[in-house]
């Protein structure tokens, strides 16, 4: 009897070729990060979403980020006009983003307080798990009060136009709303009575 050969995929149990398998064989695997979870989903608004995923790499064009650049800025906040540039200010040392995230950490009834950035983007991310109505309102309060700074911040830079720390506050409240009237099938908890008050 003759044989005949066969080609098999060694790294697979089954001996079979596949496109899926090589990939995963191939590819560079990353630790997940703990925010993921925070920012994709059915809740997220993607635009919002991609800038608070740079915003919790410390990606985005900060001052401190456009000086490495060499690009040469004022070395003063644009939303509160005292010294400081980087993540860490612009989204919680600032006294103009200390009062909004004061206003929707109390609207969200939550009690998040870290000094860097980085912990607080994680601290949020291991308080935000789950798919309650609570938990939703928590994250679109966390990434739309991110990205309502980094809007503000570019208006005032860009535009040179200025809105009071009330406007911006109630322009956080509008998109976390709005959103929270599209989404479909979320759970109740007994927890969610006072958030459907609000």
């Amino acid at each position: 009897l003759l044989s005949v050969d066969k080609v098999i995929w060694v790294p697979n149990k089954d001996d079979k070729f596949s496109i899926g398998f090589a990939w995963q064989q191939w590819r560079t695997k990353w630790p997940t990060n703990q925010w993921a979870g925070l920012l994709w989903g059915h809740h997220s608004i993607l635009e919002v979403s991609f800038n608070v995923w740079m915003a919790s790499l410390g990606k985005l064009n900060s001052g401190d980020r456009l000086t490495i650049f060499g690009i040469n800025i004022a070395p003063t906040c644009p939303l509160c006009g005292q010294i400081g540039k980087d993540h860490n200010h612009l989204f919680l040392q600032c006294p103009f983003s200390s009062k909004i995230w004061a206003a929707i950490l109390g609207k969200c009834n939550v009690n998040w307080t870290c000094n860097s950035w980085n912990d607080w983007v994680g601290m949020v991310a291991r308080d935000c798990k789950g798919k309650s109505l609570s938990t939703i309102i928590k994250k679109l309060g966390f990434y739309c009060t991110v990205y309502q700074f980094w809007l503000e911040r570019n208006n005032r830079v860009f535009n040179k136009e200025r809105k009071p720390e009330e406007v911006v506050l109630q322009s956080i409240i509008c998109m976390v709303r709005y959103r929270c009237l599209a989404l479909k099938n979320i759970k109740n908890s007994p927890t969610d009575d006072w958030f459907q008050q609000e």
